[in-house]
């Protein structure tokens, strides 16, 4: 089959769509708390993450169940008319609830688009694709951020982002072909995370994404506080032209390795920043950082690599959401408690971090070797 590149480009704008449910509310915070004064406002950025922590799994047995393009066109509709009920701007609790149901349909998308980008590519081309879906949130917060500024208020950038949503509903409702593969619901919830958790297969790609997001944000947020704030909006850029080639590479190298390879420069990276000298050290957090992009481009590359069947490949992306919304939950914390020992403190964190990444990517592929 030949890659229908109309589709995966249609399909990669629906993940930046799915980026811009967290970027609407994060960049017009300003704005809601002269509106809803004294309220918790930084909740309403993380409501969406409570239904990928708690439903994650869960959302890739439904894709796996009812098929990617009809999960993706529902999530569509309903994202955009949540999207458009939030420009009338309710009650702070109103407001809220719709934030919490929209985080069914941000993972509901961010499980089938890349199930069906997958499905869509050849294989010579699908860890390409991979690497390209990997960069979704990175240029979906950084075009949010471009087109905010030149809307007038939350009203209007909300009803931009459901019109957005709308029109590519209607352009992959037309476009994606139907008949999609599906697979089979059997057993409780309880049941099926626990097919999901112990099936090395589903589990490797999440295992590899969850202490990526650990590291990333957790330095992306903290470093330019002790590097220099003009090192902010450079690191994200740097990281996603590495996930990108790390789904270049997949087209030559086992996504395996990239994953071990990254986290390999990250240690070595950071270990040669921390006796750096002040001058040079910067320079090397940047070339890191590159190096942590190729983790995600490879984590997403490993999933078709994994599981040839569409049905595996929703439920191994229905995990990455999952942990990957844990490892973010736990990202801060972490490192806000690092933070106070210095770049020292963000560096060591970060390798012991990448070394247990390291560890578990190794472990998992060696069992899935031995069980070939």
């Amino acid at each position: 089959m030949r890659t229908d590149w109309r589709l995966i480009g249609l399909l990669f704008l629906a993940g930046l769509f799915a980026a811009a449910q967290f970027a609407k509310i994060a960049l017009t915070l300003q704005d809601l708390g002269a509106i809803y004064d004294g309220a918790a406002l930084p909740f309403a950025v993380s409501a969406v993450s409570v239904a990928g922590i708690v439903f994650g799994v869960t959302a890739g047995m439904i894709v796996a169940q009812f098929g990617p393009r009809n999960v993706l066109l529902s999530a569509l509709l309903v994202a955009s008319i949540l999207s458009i009920s939030q420009a009338f701007l309710p009650s702070f609790q109103l407001f809220m609830a719709l934030r919490l149901v929209e985080g069914f349909s941000h993972l509901a998308i961010v499980v089938a688009a890349p199930t069906l980008m997958a499905a869509l590519s050849s294989p010579r081309d699908v860890s390409v694709s991979m690497g390209l879906w990997g960069t979704f949130f990175g240029v979906g917060f950084a075009g949010s951020a471009a087109v905010i500024p030149l809307l007038d208020g939350p009203s209007q950038v909300y009803v931009a982002h459901g019109a957005f949503g709308l029109a590519l509903f209607a352009a992959l409702w037309s476009l994606l072909p139907r008949g999609a593969v599906r697979g089979h619901w059997q057993g409780d919830i309880i049941a099926r995370h626990v097919a999901i958790y112990t099936n090395s297969r589903l589990l490797a790609p999440a295992l590899g994404f969850l202490w990526h997001t650990i590291i990333f944000l957790g330095l992306l947020t903290f470093l330019p506080g002790v590097l220099g704030e003009w090192t902010g909006p450079l690191l994200p850029l740097l990281a996603l032209a590495g996930t990108f080639g790390a789904g270049w590479l997949a087209r030559w190298i086992a996504p395996k390795t990239v994953l071990l390879v990254g986290y390999t420069l990250t240690v070595a990276g950071l270990a040669i920043a921390l006796i750096a000298s002040a001058s040079f050290q910067v320079w090397v957090v940047m070339a890191v950082f590159v190096a942590i992009g190729l983790v995600p481009g490879a984590s997403f590359a490993n999933v078709p690599a994994l599981n040839a069947d569409p049905a595996d490949q929703a439920r191994a992306n229905g995990a990455i959401a999952q942990l990957g919304n844990i490892g973010t939950a736990a990202s801060t914390p972490l490192f806000a408690a690092a933070v106070v020992f210095g770049f020292k403190g963000l560096a060591a964190v970060a390798i012991a971090v990448s070394l247990i990444g390291f560890a578990f990517v190794w472990f998992i592929h060696r069992k899935i070797a031995k069980s070939a």
